[in-house]
């Protein structure tokens, strides 16, 4: 067995005294670098917090000047705006500018209407009986072919005023009474023909004219007067004529097969209105709606559309049901040809990739660098 054993040491008060302050100033030299630690710390996470807020300030703003960049250098090329409203800029190209080449057809060309119009409407002959020159009688030289030439002119009076006079008429048989109907191109109470009606509803969706000039076209090349009132109901006619094909072509449209879609603005009296467009290989409907959503889309193509849907990259195709869905080359082409430009390599590589990748399309083939 070990027995341990201690020896005494006697240290006298001043020593005691000199080494329990020595401890107690060590001890709080601990506490102060503890206390320092963590402020030391607690800067550190602030320091790496800003760094994560700036590096985020700094993605933003890059992200903000490739939106400037984008919005700054946008034309029809590179956006889906028209090309309207590109700025007037000389072809970069010199074999692409034009060499002083005139529009137009040149002077003294062929003539399409020089041959005349067939059948003329009416023959005038012109005879001479005095020599315009000396005031002597003349002579015709019938060896000498006469001279035609078919003039088309616009009579003095266009427009041929009908009064439709209708008997009353009772049946002794089944006892129907009534008056005569009247011919086709006549509506009840209205005092202007389906022809007429034809021409200004072409006058006003053909030609763009608004409804006083529609009424002064009316009232000075035909000589007929009528009120703004009765170009209303001509229109209205002209809509309800049209609506049974209308109808057929739309549920044309909404049948299976590749149907393009579009749509744009068409203001009214100050008021924007959208026009949506659908088109076939034999249909084109155009359909004026308030607004340019979805449910625009729903009307057009109907809510079970099972066909090929080609469209822009609109969000209001996004909801609406179809087979397949293909995306216009020609926008992909120009959001391609905008990524070129970009400050962010990344977006440049990708445009290059994508590009080589549609190669074969005869849209996107001249954007392979």
């Amino acid at each position: 067995m070990t027995v341990t054993t201690y020896q005494t040491v006697t240290i006298p008060a001043e020593q005691l005294g000199s080494h329990v302050m020595l401890v107690e100033w060590l001890l709080k030299q601990q506490q102060q670098l503890s206390v320092q630690q963590r402020l030391i710390d607690q800067q550190q996470q602030l320091i790496d917090q800003q760094q994560q807020q700036i590096s985020a300030q700094h993605q933003e703003i890059e992200n903000l000047k490739e939106e400037r960049d984008k919005l700054k250098n946008r034309d029809s090329k590179n956006s889906s705006v028209p090309p309207s409203s590109d700025q007037l800029k000389k072809p970069s190209d010199k074999k692409k500018r034009k060499k002083g080449k005139k529009r137009g057809p040149k002077y003294n060309h062929p003539g399409k209407t020089r041959n005349g119009f067939g059948q003329p409407d009416k023959i005038v002959a012109l005879e001479l009986e005095n020599c315009p020159v000396c005031g002597g009688s003349v002579e015709r030289d019938e060896v000498t072919p006469e001279k035609v030439q078919q003039v088309a002119e616009v009579v003095e009076q266009p427009i041929e005023i009908r009064e439709y006079r209708r008997p009353f008429y009772q049946c002794p048989i089944c006892g129907w009474s009534g008056y005569s109907p009247l011919p086709l191109g006549v509506k009840e109470g209205f005092s202007y023909g389906a022809r007429l009606s034809s021409i200004v509803g072409w006058l006003g969706y053909g030609g763009n004219l608004t409804w006083r000039k529609q009424e002064h076209f009316i009232e000075y090349v035909f000589g007929i007067p009528i009120s703004q009132g009765s170009l209303a109901k001509m229109h209205k006619w002209f809509q309800e004529s049209l609506e049974p094909l209308t109808q057929q072509w739309l549920k044309y449209i909404q049948q299976p097969g590749i149907r393009c879609v579009d749509e744009t603005t068409y203001c009214i009296d100050g008021i924007k209105y959208w026009v949506w467009v659908a088109t076939s290989n034999e249909v084109c409907v155009l359909m004026l709606a308030p607004t340019r959503s979805s449910a625009e889309v729903e009307k057009l193509l109907g809510t079970d559309f099972s066909g090929i849907l080609t469209s822009d990259c609109y969000s209001a195709y996004f909801r609406q049901s179809a087979y397949a869905k293909q995306k216009c080359l020609a926008h992909l082409e120009r959001e391609l040809e905008s990524l070129k430009t970009s400050r962010f390599q990344a977006n440049r590589q990708e445009s290059c990739r994508c590009a080589a990748s549609f190669g074969h399309s005869p849209y996107l083939s001249s954007s392979v660098s």
